[in-house]
């Protein structure tokens, strides 16, 4: 009956979610709307390229999610987050030949939103999000173009996204009647929204293609390349990446001390040893040699998200922009987000 949505969100999924440069691990997501209640949105521990029109995503009533978002009242004392988690579960609809997912924990924005959407988190629009004057850059940048853009400062994802971006797109509405299809999130990345799969991932292109030419940033993406030494023991073979180690002092609290956004902490933080071989991640700062003691999957989930992190931090001071970290409140929250602990179990899960 969906036949042709699915295929298109397959297709979104896969155009997206393929490029490192865009999509580390298992992060983003991806939806379409089917009719006037179902969405079908990406399952949570899924990657997005392993979506297709017969798994990786969960259907669920977004008609109820969207009503609640309209009716809730921040006034009352209630606990939210955990309310609106509860209810996208209870939205749930089991649907025959599929099995039986969690979705993802930004099925609210989804809800919202108009019928494609893709989040994902590329390394050109963090550049912009990770920087201090990343909200004005995307305005000099993207001012004068035929789509609007919105900026959401950094908020805790689920339920507080959800609520910023319902209320940035009725301003924006109210001032200049145009809905943003492009939304920057501060320490978190990108959505780009449209009617279409191919409008959705041409906004998405387009999008990051602008920011590349605007800093001049010519050079093709670092190859990432993982060479296995025995079943629980790969070397980076990311030539990028063994050069800026051998070049930059780094310290074992490398990932502490710059808190960039929220999969930094779900797929790096605490996994590093430096000049040793006692931890996942390890980083020889003489010749620059990574070594990643684990499985195959979470080798390569751990490499895609260091070279995403260290390509942002590099470019940032390269460009002469001034980094924006979370916060401790901000990192404690993610730390301890049911959610984020889920698919943080997942990956090591994640087929190739």
């Amino acid at each position: 009956m969906f036949e042709e949505a699915l295929k298109n969100l397959a297709y979104l999924s896969k155009a997206a979610g393929t490029p490192v440069e865009y999509t580390q691990g298992g992060g983003g997501n991806t939806s379409v709307k089917l009719d006037e209640e179902l969405m079908a949105v990406k399952a949570s521990g899924f990657k997005l390229k392993q979506i297709t029109p017969k798994e990786g995503y969960v259907v669920l009533n977004y008609k109820k999610i969207r009503e609640y978002y309209d009716q809730v009242d921040l006034r009352e004392d209630r606990d939210y987050e955990k309310e609106s988690a509860e209810l996208v579960k209870a939205c749930v609809m089991e649907t025959e030949g599929l099995k039986k997912l969690r979705p993802s924990v930004e099925a609210g924005f989804h809800s919202i939103l108009c019928k494609y959407v893709v989040h994902t988190h590329p390394v050109y629009a963090n550049i912009l999000c990770c920087s201090q004057n990343g909200k004005e850059l995307v305005r000099e940048i993207f001012e004068s173009d035929d789509f609007a853009t919105a900026w959401i400062p950094y908020i805790n994802p689920g339920f507080c996204l959800t609520i910023k971006i319902r209320e940035t797109i009725r301003k924006s509405m109210e001032e200049t009647g145009r809905f943003p299809q492009v939304i920057f999130m501060e320490n978190h990345g990108l959505i780009a929204t449209a009617d279409g799969s191919g409008e959705c991932f041409e906004l998405h292109r387009r999008t990051n293609d602008a920011i590349r030419d605007y800093f001049g940033i010519r050079e093709e993406y670092p190859q990432l390349k993982l060479s296995k030494l025995d079943d629980n023991t790969f070397i980076s073979r990311t030539e990028y990446l063994t050069a800026y180690f051998r070049n930059h002092p780094i310290s074992c609290h490398l990932f502490d001390e710059t808190v960039l956004y929220p999969d930094q902490l779900v797929y790096l933080n605490g996994n590093l040893s430096v000049d040793g071989r006692n931890n996942k991640m390890n980083i020889d700062t003489k010749t620059g040699e990574i070594l990643y003691k684990t499985n195959e999957s979470e080798a390569q989930t751990m490499e895609e998200a260091l070279l995403a992190y260290i390509y942002i931090i590099d470019h940032i001071g390269k460009l002469g922009l001034q980094r924006k970290t979370m916060s401790a409140g901000d990192i404690d929250f993610i730390a301890n987000w049911e959610s984020e602990r889920y698919r943080k179990s997942l990956v090591k899960d994640l087929a190739r």
